[in-house]
């Protein structure tokens, strides 16, 4: 009795580790991670309605002198809450959490490649979602301009934290750092996605 119980273990075992190499062979991860070059990036929100309240590097004296890891955008007062929130450009989810902040709210990130090989991710903090626009799903695919999720209630103020980085794909982050951003692997947002763009139209590669 004992054998047969040895044998039927071992015969789940070795089902187990042959469906678990199919799923994590080359061409599955291929087919899961590929979701287009990235041709065209904008900005998350509606700039007509929106300005940036504070830059990127900016040091906050509301939070001991660190600095923005990215940029807070905030619209007319009382009106914030509750606009879309979109994806700069189309690329792969790495991270979706409604509570990845907690009480300050939800966080994306979705990993972009463009079409000179630059790989570079972009996070939106702050976000809660809707029936209508619930939270992508982590490793699903979006296209540019894809609602992903709607300003949440943020303190001080309802407004998106947004930011691109080169590194960490898939961590939230603090939102402020003790050294200079740049040095871990941030990029002034506005200015990455004002020289994309005209890399893009300009046809670099």
């Amino acid at each position: 009795m004992q054998t047969q119980s040895k044998r039927r273990y071992y015969t789940y075992i070795v089902c187990f580790m042959f469906f678990a190499a199919l799923l994590l062979s080359p061409a599955t991860l291929a087919q899961t991670s590929d979701c287009g070059i990235a041709d065209t990036i904008s900005y998350p929100i509606d700039r007509t309605f929106f300005h940036k309240a504070q830059g990127f590097a900016v040091s906050s004296p509301r939070h001991q002198g660190r600095y923005h890891t990215g940029e807070d955008w905030y619209g007319m007062r009382n009106q914030s809450y509750g606009q879309p929130v979109r994806a700069a450009a189309r690329g792969r989810v790495t991270y979706s959490y409604t509570l990845g902040w907690g009480r300050d709210g939800g966080v994306v990130i979705i990993e972009h490649e463009f079409p000179d090989g630059t790989i570079a991710y972009t996070q939106y903090g702050h976000m809660t979602e809707t029936d209508a626009y619930p939270f992508p799903t982590r490793f699903e695919c979006v296209e540019p301009g894809q609602v992903i999720g709607v300003v949440g209630d943020a303190r001080p103020a309802p407004h998106l934290h947004f930011e691109v980085r080169i590194a960490n794909p898939d961590t939230p982050g603090p939102g402020y750092s003790w050294v200079n951003p740049y040095d871990e692997g941030f990029r002034d947002p506005q200015k990455f996605i004002n020289n994309m763009q005209v890399r893009l139209k300009n046809g670099y590669a």
